[in-house]
């Protein structure tokens, strides 16, 4: 069985044996298939019984012989349909994310946003804010642009040079500060750090004073799909409090990511 989180309480042996071959053959491909006797001493499980298993298995289109005189066999196309069927079923709500956003919240009393990537533009689609009077002006169904906030970085660094470049020409970003990477040729290198080092910076910016750390949530295909930011005044935003909204900002963003299907 796979290092999964879940235990069953009252487990049926012999489904867990036939997802134990599915897992094997799945974890082995070829495109000659994986042989009977072979799955047998992997899972030491009897020839007879995996015989019965894959039978079954093969009436769901789960498992296919790679032909029919063969004693091979792979995964069938009735898995692979059943598989499509789960991005559909993990569509991000409400309910998989407001409770961990306001636990950031909550842990940092800092105003914490999700975005998602819009036409060239970052929308926030969910904010919690701390009940402070020094706080973002960011509300939620804003468009923010993609080149000075930090959320806007996460979705920038899955671009190509040439394809930063490119939006660039297109937006013709303007200087909101003084900070503000106005250049292809700066924001290229600055995505590059943000690609190595995992998250993304807002230094004043966008809005002087005023300072954000962003990490991105991945989906089943590993493409950045939305983002999670932490914002304040730069004067709260401390190098040490940074490294700490970090911590819980990578647990928070993994949570929700895992149920999108992303497996680091």
């Amino acid at each position: 069985m796979d290092n999964f989180e879940h235990t069953p309480k009252y487990p049926v042996q012999t489904l867990g044996k036939a997802l134990d071959i599915l897992n094997y053959i799945k974890d082995n491909p070829s495109a000659e298939g994986v042989s009977l006797t072979e799955i047998s001493k992997a899972l030491g499980i009897g020839k007879s019984g995996v015989h019965r298993l894959l039978d079954t298995l093969m009436a769901y289109n789960f498992i296919e012989k790679n032909s029919d005189n063969s004693t091979s066999y792979r995964l069938g196309w009735g898995l692979y349909h059943a598989g499509n069927a789960v991005p559909k079923q993990h569509v991000l709500s409400g309910s998989n994310y407001i409770v961990i956003i306001e636990k950031l919240c909550k842990a940092f009393l800092e105003t914490v946003n999700l975005g998602i990537f819009s036409n060239y533009e970052v929308i926030v689609i969910h904010q919690v804010g701390p009940n402070r009077m020094l706080r973002t002006n960011t509300e939620i169904g804003e468009r923010e642009p993609l080149y000075c906030t930090a959320l806007g970085k996460l979705f920038l660094s899955e671009l190509t040079d040439d394809e930063i470049r490119k939006y660039y020409e297109k937006v013709k970003p303007e200087s909101k500060t003084s900070k503000t990477l106005v250049t292809a040729d700066d924001m290229i290198e600055e995505l590059a750090i943000v690609r190595k080092q995992g998250y993304s910076e807002d230094n004043e910016e966008y809005v002087e004073g005023m300072s954000c750390v962003a990490m991105p949530i991945r989906d089943f295909m590993g493409k950045v799909k939305y983002g999670v930011s932490v914002s304040g005044p730069t004067s709260r935003m401390t190098k040490e409090k940074r490294t700490e909204i970090l911590t819980e900002l990578e647990k928070a963003c993994g949570k929700i990511a895992a149920f999108l299907g992303y497996n680091v």
